[in-house]
């Protein structure tokens, strides 16, 4: 009977020889001006026409984009003083954006403008909003200075602070009451819609996203190149790929996105671009990205997605 060690080393050495094809290029793959030059940090689409991007230097201001032709075209909604991080929306179309500074910024469907929500003294590296009286946000500078903030009932309250050694960096509920937030080091995950946390057994990366798929099927990945899979809703979690340490990076994860329990995206830096069509057992490079960016985000709608990078670059694709 073959041992779990051996088992394990035959699928590390499939998984490098996956990952050592030559890139192959998606059906459409070009890049889409954007009218701003600070690095792009977030994009999501609330529908197939509507899409938000944030921007920003630390310090030196941020903006928000948005899309009304799919991605096609963009143009400057709102500027801000400070650098944004992240937006989403939610399944009844509010917007969410969050990033340095406390800033929390909320748009209602069908109104063009944000308001601001929150502002306060911490760096916003990501934020989830199951609807607008239930959302996450989670903190940090650097390697430290963890926080999660529980914001509700109304988008304007803090109803819980958490802090933390480690910085934070991406969150996602699973459902209505299951959250995620992972970090430096960090697995942490509230099955009471984040007024408690517990900390799962699983260290060795900076996570950096995380994203459920469906209430049990999520996966997260790390900037040293670690790839995780829960199919429990997050109790126990698979070793896809193990990154190593953050000293000594395989390969430099920052986002993912599955669009569904076997098909899903990685990027990062350097022009980092894959994709899997098995639950992320194998990975196949994707020509496009040029070397010199740095992703930073990926939302895929169907077979059309968008890749959002530093200075100031966007590219979409199709397949």
């Amino acid at each position: 009977m073959i041992s779990v060690r051996i088992r394990l080393f035959l699928a590390g050495i499939c998984f490098l020889a996956a990952c050592s094809k030559d890139p192959l290029p998606p059906g459409v793959f070009r890049e889409i001006q954007v009218p701003v030059s600070q690095d792009l940090t977030s994009v999501w689409f609330a529908d197939s026409l509507h899409g938000v991007a944030t921007s920003g230097a630390p310090w030196m201001g941020g903006a928000i984009l948005s899309s009304a032709d799919g991605g096609q075209s963009w143009k400057i909604d709102t500027l801000v003083n400070t650098r944004l991080e992240c937006v989403m929306f939610d399944a009844a179309g509010y917007g969410y954006v969050c990033g340095m500074d406390g800033l929390v910024l909320f748009r209602a469907p069908g109104l063009p403008w944000w308001y601001t929500a929150r502002v306060d003294y911490c760096w916003n590296r990501g934020c989830y909003f199951w609807d607008r009286r239930r959302g996450i946000t989670v903190a940090g500078e650097g390697f430290q200075g963890g926080q999660i903030r529980k914001i509700g009932p109304e988008i304007w309250l803090m109803d819980t602070l958490h802090t933390y050694p480690n910085a934070l960096s991406g969150v996602w509920y699973s459902d209505s009451t299951t959250v995620h937030a992972v970090g430096m080091g960090w697995i942490l995950r509230s099955d009471d819609g984040g007024n408690s946390w517990t900390r799962l057994n699983y260290t060795g990366d900076f996570y950096r996203s995380v994203q459920f798929v469906s209430p049990s099927t999520g996966y997260i990945c790390g900037y040293s190149g670690s790839l995780l899979k829960t199919t429990d809703g997050g109790r126990s979690w698979q070793t896809l790929r193990d990154g190593g340490s953050f000293g000594s990076k395989k390969q430099p994860f920052r986002a993912l996105w599955f669009v569904s329990a076997e098909k899903g995206y990685v990027v990062g830096d350097d022009g980092l671009f894959w994709r899997t069509e098995n639950g992320g057992v194998d990975w196949t490079p994707l020509a496009g990205l040029p070397e010199t960016v740095d992703a930073a985000d990926i939302f895929v709608l169907g077979r059309r997605g968008w890749i959002a990078c530093d200075g100031g670059r966007m590219f979409y694709f199709e397949e």
